[in-house]
């Protein structure tokens, strides 16, 4: 049986690959449906262009301006916006002028998805593209 959870964006603060993140609800308390993590990313920020094959994702822009690639469509989401990505698409984000952006990241089934983070954050910026590669293949993440 699954038990209700009140969560907080002030959670529990960490980092991801030299960013700051904020895991709201992790897989283990949902068991394994969403994994809601709070992205923090300064100016310059980006996550390169990469397909999930088992998960859909929602983002829900809390301060600054993000840009989005979602397939061959560029768009600006602003303070307020929440856009859905669907599995298959290939999609990525960048922060958006000179603020900061918080961004709330929806991820749909969620353990996956937080298996892939939690190993590309153990391995580090100075791994290997090989390394990071068999990690997001085997979690069936393909960056483009």
């Amino acid at each position: 049986m699954k038990t209700p959870k009140i969560a907080s964006i002030e959670n529990r603060p960490g980092t991801f690959l030299g960013g700051l993140r904020n895991v709201i609800l992790n897989s283990k308390e949902t068991d394994g449906d969403v994994y809601l993590v709070q992205g923090i990313m300064p100016k310059g920020s980006a996550v390169p262009l990469h397909v999930h094959e088992l998960e859909d994702e929602i983002f829900h822009v809390m301060e600054g301006k993000v840009e989005l690639m979602l397939g061959d469509e560029i768009i600006q989401g602003k303070k307020g916006d929440i856009i859905y990505l669907p599995r298959g698409i290939k999609h990525a984000i960048k922060t958006y002028g000179e603020e900061t952006a918080k961004v709330l990241n929806y991820v749909i089934p969620g353990k996956n998805f937080e298996e892939f983070f939690n190993k590309m954050n153990k391995i580090g910026l100075d791994a290997s593209t090989a390394e990071k590669a068999k990690i997001a293949i085997e979690h069936k993440i393909k960056f483009l």
